[in-house]
């Protein structure tokens, strides 16, 4: 059996095909393809709060070719949710409906605390009983963020604060006053809080800083990553990192973020696996078909 997931971001739509696994002590699916087309809804929504007719046009294409090669996998259950960008615009619920009749894809327009909710199933694995975490998702359009003790979610908000934001100087003050007292106020008493970052952009960066399997980076070398990479333009970016151009000019604001939210945790390491919204909504279909 195939499922898919479509993680409709303020940056990128991404379609994850996986087949089921049910051989005991295996992992649960095993992923077959993987598209992400950079369509920046996010650019339209938190600028002119909506998204205009060439992106739109745009997109109703991506999700007809998602809807043929879920098609020609022969998928048997799917979920396609949508995020910030999608959230904020005043098209967004009309835009949802016109894919529905475009492509037959429903799309769901979830709230920060779901998609929280939907992360924290990706990363279970890399939990240990008795530690606490901080989760980060840092996105193009919003943060969101999970407290958990033991293995459970304590607490999950959703800022907006996002790397398109940012590099738009649309993050209100507000925002990052809200993130600063969240992070104090709710990990001041950890001692032993390890950051969990999720979000493709982040595990970019450890990859380039520590290119291993789920890698583990320190806030020193985020600080050190991102005193260089602010400094150069988006053409030696892309040719020392091999980024593509969308990723090139987030790159940065997502290391700001990041070290903003490990400064205020006082947090001095994170793990990046590799693992996200699109994983979630893998294990949440999972569970809805066993």
């Amino acid at each position: 059996m195939k499922i898919a997931a479509i993680d409709i971001g303020s940056n990128a739509v991404r379609l994850q095909i996986a087949r089921v696994n049910n051989e005991v002590g295996e992992e649960p699916f095993k992923k077959v393809e993987f598209v992400r087309i950079p369509i920046r809804l996010g650019d339209d929504a938190f600028n002119e709060g909506k998204i205009g007719k060439d992106k739109r046009e745009i997109f109703y294409k991506a999700m007809q070719s998602f809807a043929l090669l879920m098609d020609v996998y022969e998928v048997e259950a799917y979920m396609a949710c949508a995020t910030s960008a999608m959230r904020e615009a005043k098209n967004g619920a009309k835009i949802a409906e016109k894919v529905l009749e475009k492509s037959g894809i429903k799309i769901d327009i979830i709230n920060g605390k779901r998609e929280s909710e939907l992360i924290l199933k990706s990363i279970q694995q890399h939990l240990q009983p008795g530690k606490s975490y901080l989760t980060i998702d840092v996105g193009g359009g919003s943060t969101e963020m999970t407290v958990i003790k033991n293995r459970r979610a304590y607490d999950s908000v959703s800022f907006d604060v996002g790397t398109i934001r940012l590099r738009d100087n649309t993050v209100k003050k507000k925002a990052w006053d809200e993130i600063e007292q969240y992070v104090k106020g709710h990990v001041k008493d950890f001692t032993d809080a390890e950051a969990i970052a999720t979000s493709g952009t982040i595990n970019k960066i450890a990859m380039i800083i520590n290119p291993a399997v789920d890698p583990h980076i320190t806030t020193a070398q985020l600080e050190t990553f991102y005193a260089d990479v602010k400094k150069m333009s988006m053409k030696e970016r892309i040719e020392k990192y091999k980024l593509n151009p969308d990723r090139a000019d987030v790159i940065a604001p997502s290391a700001s973020i990041y070290l903003k939210i490990l400064g205020w945790g006082n947090i001095d390491k994170m793990h990046a696996p590799s693992a996200g919204l699109k994983d979630g909504i893998l294990y949440e279909l999972l569970e809805k078909i066993k």
